[in-house]
């Protein structure tokens, strides 16, 4: 399979892919019980003395081409804002038959379509209406450690930014403690019950690759366990966990193919998902933690791939397989057969820890672009290889563009068949690489008018996140941020 040897490549004529914010609904349903006498039913379409007319406008299928993570307000609705700022400071008097009615409608929409945010609350006693700022879901706090003005050019300032990213959503030394502690309380509350019981933590939890909203995963090795019906034991050990004031609330997922129990820590508020008697975890993790530590000269490099690829399916809720998303062990083994694979690295051409912002938007090129998948399996054993997915048996007519992942703990399982959505993730991959070439070469021509004297600020405050490259598709939500 070939492969572009270039280290960095950008296209003459790059085109940005965004997708307009999803539009709120302007319209209130009528209920269905007016039909029974109390009031009749009227047209979606007619309106009432007062009611201010909506324009329809189209809605964009989320997933098609890019998928954001920001939600602005329409004109409509603006304009709306700006009639009840007026009447409320008398500069317009408000009709007789509309007395309530415009509150209410700029209530209704404030209200649909996304949850309230923390800058719409007011803390004084008359809840006046408070206009937020757009956008306001999404933020790059991570750029303010960036020395824009000592970098040499744009490859110098997507690596110092990737890093400073990284730093910014790695666990810190408290947020490991306390989930420390949550598997040390777990592990007490089940071995009272159990107690031949053996609790293991596996996962992002085990390797430090997890985010700061991220869950823990626990598997339960005990032989008293395996002779009875796991349903049951489940059930028991879920209710053992609430009895004792652990969580509040649990669910049992008893027909996966591999039956857990996921819950919420009623303190620090951690999910945390359970299974029983699976092995195959704890070994993964070990797996896993040895490329971390083995890859010569490209621990950080994947560290920071992985990161960065999970914050980015993350946000867009392409992070789970059974939404067809890809998981955890399998963005770390894409993350792996990339570095193995790559040309230069190959050859000891770069040093991957000294260009992580061209190897994420290579990865995001390689994997949104260019992979076959339809003919081409990946192995991260032995050194990294792809294989044809015909001759390893694993090619499926009805399902040949899903991805295949050889497992490195057992060759005959394919870890990604059950991302179904494989083909959303790769236009989401591909867009970002898209955004992220354009803002390239937007900053370039920055840097270059700063070097010849060109440039004029518009603006007496300077803002560290106007020169981000990542925040075009990677922001930090307000619950996030008050992790740290």
């Amino acid at each position: 399979m070939e492969r572009n040897n270039r280290h960095t490549r950008y296209r003459d004529d790059p085109r940005s892919r965004s997708v307009s914010p999803a539009d709120r609904s302007s319209k209130h349903a009528r209920v269905e019980g007016n039909r029974k006498g109390k009031e009749p039913v009227r047209s979606s379409d007619a309106l009432e003395p007062g009611e201010i007319e909506v324009e329809k406008k189209i809605q964009h299928d989320i997933g098609d081409d890019f998928i954001p993570f920001e939600v602005g307000e329409d004109e409509d609705t603006v304009g709306q804002h700006e009639r009840l700022d007026a009447r409320q400071k008398g500069k317009e008097p408000e009709r007789e038959w509309d007395k309530g009615k415009l509150a209410g409608h700029v209530e209704e929409s404030r209200s649909r379509g996304t949850k309230r945010k923390h800058d719409d609350l007011s803390d004084d006693d008359s809840r006046r209406y408070r206009r937020t700022e757009w956008p306001i879901s999404r933020s790059a706090p991570w750029v303010n450690d960036v020395d824009w003005d000592s970098c040499r050019n744009v490859a110098e300032m997507l690596h110092r930014e990737v890093e400073a990213f990284v730093k910014y959503m790695s666990p810190t030394p408290i947020e490991d403690e306390v989930r420390s502690f949550t598997v040390s309380l777990v592990s007490r509350v089940i071995r009272s019950a159990f107690p031949d019981a053996r609790i293991s933590p596996f996962g992002s939890y085990e390797t430090k690759l997890y985010l700061p909203d991220g869950d823990i995963d626990l598997v339960v090795d005990s032989e008293s366990m395996a002779h009875s019906n796991k349903v049951h034991v489940l059930y028991h050990l879920a209710n053992t966990i609430k009895r004792a004031g652990i969580t509040s609330k649990f669910t049992v997922i008893a027909k996966a193919k591999v039956p857990i129990i996921k819950f919420v820590t009623n303190y620090g508020r951690l999910n945390v998902d359970l299974s029983i008697n699976q092995g195959n975890g704890v070994t993964a993790g070990k797996v896993i933690n040895g490329f971390l530590q083995n890859m010569y000269g490209c621990g950080s490099a994947l560290r920071s791939l992985v990161l960065v690829v999970k914050a980015f399916l993350h946000q867009r809720g392409m992070n789970e397989v059974y939404t067809g998303g890809l998981g955890s062990y399998s963005i770390v083994c894409l993350a792996i057969s990339f570095l193995q694979m790559h040309p230069k690295i190959r050859r000891g051409e770069i040093d991957a820890g000294k260009n992580l912002g061209a190897l994420v938007m290579e990865f995001f090129e390689l994997y949104g672009y260019h992979f076959n998948c339809e003919e081409v399996g990946i192995s991260i054993r032995d050194g990294g290889a792809y294989f044809s997915k015909r001759q390893r048996g694993w090619y499926d007519s009805m399902k040949s563009n899903l991805l295949c992942l050889e497992d490195p703990i057992d060759p005959t399982n394919d870890i990604s068949k059950g991302s179904y959505g494989i083909a959303k993730v790769r236009q989401t991959f591909a867009g970002a690489y898209e955004i992220m070439q354009a803002t390239v070469f937007l900053r370039a021509g920055i840097l270059d008018s700063r070097r010849e004297g060109r440039d004029y600020p518009l603006r007496r405050h300077y803002d560290p996140g106007d020169l981000s490259i990542l925040s075009g598709i990677l922001g930090v939500t307000r619950e996030v941020g008050c992790t740290f």
